[in-house]
């Protein structure tokens, strides 16, 4: 499941004030007392004030006495309802008119939105079961609000996120069966699936309803899957396929084993520098191959960088990545991104080219090196700010220990001007590689401890001996062979390795 905190909320700050999107960071509203019932669903709770009011503003009062129908199995759907006070039954019968299920709902909840998403006709009739009193939205008004006020709609991703869970619900989209929920934020919901027949499992990203009705964003969110669908790179994460269903599109993408990069700042531990250059190298050569196909990423943050089992990199989310001639990076007064790991050119709404994404990985470097990310702030306009025209902190300070070398390739990557900063992602991914050889790949350590009577000691030796011929064919791998003398043999630390130690300044020492 993704973590989340307010740097890896993929916000829209609006330019130039870079005064940032409320929704994506503020605190859930805490709705008036006396407020409907229907206001508490989760799936509107979360709303803003203003979407919650243009909502009611369309929101057509409606009366049910006990056996009335709400609607009927096999209707077009052309609204759904919002149950404020009552209960309802719940039918569906087959082609026979033989009912096959049957079940009670209770206010406050949402009924009829599933055919109005998809167009098809309705699956159930709903009747009153008690007085009811509920509200109907009817389906081209609510486009055309969520069309003028888009985050209106982020209550219908709430919705089909809770269908495609619902164990008695559609569970399905396209040919994918949903099997569970991965993570979620400002741009996408992430489901676990599998392919029925192939019993292959993915990854389905649901695009949030309300950045459909951005016609731009959404027809740049399909686009832009395809390009990424044509990127065939061991450290970016593969697409298969796209989906549309529920309102809304779906990428399917292959399925990861691992989590995402947890950094100190997020709870996880410090790494040896030889693990930080291993991450940040796979990382500089995913985006110098998208560089090359003409995308940039333009999102770089450890929520991004998915962690294998096997230790391999995987960059994710390419879902507002835009091509490398795509001009200035601010569409309809809007800057998508992270802000804690902005280029300055980025929350500045200027031109962008690969040196942005290197930018963004240098921030994520300093963040490795010291536990801590280098411009924090209240607002997303003071970070933003802060990228701009703060001065980078020395990583020294927190990271005594750091490398001169390592401290200074974070200081070039990050660098306030793209011309100071090295010249492309792969030129900084060769830098690191001078600093340590193994830097491109984790490493791992497998002992094996052999048993033998003397008499077979030329045997064994001969048989071990083939053996390590063979692990040496691979590329990076290397092997210690020796013999038991009665002390052992240890296995070798990493020169570059240092211990897990706590975040924040070394103590000062006596002298």
């Amino acid at each position: 499941m993704t973590r989340h905190h307010e740097s890896e909320v993929t916000a829209v700050a609006h330019h130039p004030s870079w005064v940032g999107s409320a929704a994506p960071l503020a605190v859930p509203p805490q709705r008036r007392p006396g407020a409907p019932a229907w206001m508490q669903i989760p799936a509107f709770r979360d709303l803003p004030e203003a979407a919650i009011a243009r909502l009611q503003s369309v929101m057509q009062p409606r009366s049910y006495a006990i056996d009335m129908p709400l609607m009927r199995q096999g209707e077009v759907g052309d609204g759904f309802w919002v149950l404020d006070a009552g209960r309802v039954r719940v039918t569906v019968c087959d082609e026979n008119s033989v009912v096959v299920f049957s079940r009670f709902m209770d206010a406050p909840g949402v009924l009829g939105e599933a055919a109005v998403l998809t167009g098809e006709s309705r699956s159930a009739t709903v009747t009153a079961e008690t007085l009811v009193q509920a509200y109907f939205v009817d389906a081209e008004t609510l486009r055309s609000l969520c069309a003028v006020y888009p985050p209106t709609a982020e209550f219908l991703t709430s919705l089909v996120g809770e269908r495609l869970m619902a164990s008695d619900s559609i569970r399905k989209v396209g040919k994918y069966e949903v099997t569970g929920r991965l993570g979620s934020g400002g741009v996408a919901t992430v489901f676990s699936a599998i392919h029925p027949q192939l019993q292959r499992p993915v990854a389905l990203k649901m695009l949030s309803h309300a950045l459909v009705f951005d016609n731009a964003f959404s027809t740049h969110f399909v686009h832009e899957a395809q390009r990424v669908a044509q990127m065939d790179h061991p450290n970016i994460v593969r697409v298969y396929d796209t989906e549309r269903g529920y309102g809304t599109q779906f990428i399917v993408m292959e399925k990861l084993s691992g989590d995402v990069l947890q950094t100190p700042a997020d709870g996880g531990q410090m790494r040896s520098w030889s693990s930080v250059r291993r991450i940040l190298v796979q990382v500089l050569d995913a985006l110098a191959y998208s560089h090359s196909r003409g995308l940039i990423h333009r999102d770089i943050k450890p929520s991004n960088v998915f962690m294998t089992r096997d230790g391999v990199v995987k960059l994710l989310d390419f879902g507002i990545a835009m091509a490398v001639d795509g001009g200035p990076s601010v569409r309809e007064g809007k800057i998508l991104g992270t802000p804690a790991y902005m280029s300055p050119e980025q929350a500045s709404g200027l031109r962008l080219d690969g040196r942005s994404d290197l930018y963004s990985t240098g921030i994520l470097a300093y963040e490795l090196c010291t536990g801590q990310r280098p411009f924090r702030a209240d607002t997303v306009e003071a970070t933003l700010r802060a990228h701009v025209l703060t001065p980078l902190p020395d990583p020294r300070v927190l990271a005594p220990d750091i490398p001169e070398e390592l401290a200074e390739f974070v200081e070039v990557a990050a660098a306030k001007k793209p011309e100071d900063r090295y010249p492309t992602c792969a030129h900084a991914a060769d830098v690191l590689r001078a600093q340590d050889p193994r830097a491109g790949e984790d490493q791992g350590l497998t002992t094996l401890a052999v048993s033998f009577p003397l008499g077979q000691r030329t045997e064994v030796e001969r048989v071990v001996a083939e053996m390590a011929a063979r692990i040496r064919l691979i590329r990076g791998a290397r092997v210690l062979v020796g013999t038991d003398d009665g002390e052992g043999i240890a296995p070798p630390r990493e020169p570059s390795e240092r211990p897990a130690r706590a975040t924040g300044p070394a103590p000062a020492k006596g002298k």
